[in-house]
């Protein structure tokens, strides 16, 4: 039985700040928006696989694959003992399918005459300008489900390619079976199981796609899983959520749990895992009384 799904989405374009603020940003509603760096903006058309290729094709890059690395439910990959040349993964990612994905790989660092390419839009406040990501993978790539630990709204712009993209409220999370300390769930969107996660049954989503030229607004604390359905590029840019409370959680996920999470599972080892999972079952079960 597959999960509540609706390609129920707004897809607009030349949308002001008031149209924006209004509709979007203040009720913290995702939205795909077409051209939103403007048609003429060079990096829909300066930046491609060939081009990144020459100019930053000699970096060493960390890539891990998902498939065969060892699942880490519970927490963020932060590091990768696995490197290849960028260049050669571009070819990799152009070649066919494969599940191996870049590591925190920031153009941005290594060339930043890429600011020049591209204005953000007057539309948002607080726009962390200097902490962009770029993204690249290859068809049967996938970015499991997970919340972002800054809590930050994030803009992701396709420049190349085909994603699926779906998205769920943060009202879900308990039901979603976040783990404790964390911004992820061991729930499989492609095959959710009911036996195990009952709660899945009172979740509704979003499941739409983004193709080049297309910027998906995702608000602060949405949940999101990605994949790539053809070799794809693009990048993200963020900003501050208006909402005080949400900024004040991305604080505390970032500055706090995340390292109170760390050092709880170095001396509670992969019992602190299975202690986790208990608190997400017994806080869905919680939940499934009142609903």
């Amino acid at each position: 039985m597959p999960l509540k799904l609706t390609d129920s989405i707004d897809r607009v374009e030349g949308i002001t700040r008031k149209e924006f603020q209004e509709n979007y940003m203040i009720p913290a509603k995702p939205v795909i928006i077409k051209n939103f760096y403007g048609k003429d903006a060079p990096l829909y058309t300066k930046w491609t696989f060939d081009w990144f290729k020459q100019e930053l094709g000699h970096l060493d890059v960390g890539v891990f694959d998902i498939e065969g690395e060892k699942r880490k439910d519970d927490r963020s990959y932060k590091g990768s003992n696995n490197t290849m040349k960028f260049g050669d993964y571009l070819d990799l990612v152009q070649a066919g399918p494969t599940t191996r994905r870049l590591f925190l790989f920031n153009v941005f660092k290594y060339k930043k005459d890429l600011f020049n390419d591209f204005e953000f839009p007057d539309v948002a406040d607080n726009v962390l300008k200097r902490l962009p990501f770029a993204f690249f993978g290859g068809e049967g790539g996938v970015t499991r489900i997970h919340r972002d630990m800054d809590n930050s709204n994030v803009f992701l712009t396709e420049l190349y390619g085909r994603k699926r993209v779906v998205l769920f409220d943060p009202k879900y999370s308990t039901l979603l079976y976040r783990y404790p300390f964390g911004t992820h769930t061991s729930v499989d969107i492609n095959n959710p199981d009911y036996d195990r996660y009952p709660g899945l049954h009172h979740v509704k989503g979003i499941d739409c796609y983004i193709e080049a030229g297309d910027t998906l607004f995702m608000p602060a604390g949405w949940w999101h899983h990605i994949e790539y359905h053809s070799a794809g590029m693009g990048f993200s840019m963020r900003s501050l959520s208006p909402h005080w409370s949400s900024r004040l959680r991305g604080l505390y996920q970032v500055g706090v749990l995340t390292h109170l999470d760390e050092a709880i599972r170095f001396f509670l080892k992969d019992n602190w895992h299975k202690m986790k999972t208990n608190m997400a079952d017994k806080r869905a079960l919680s939940k499934l009384t009142s609903v």
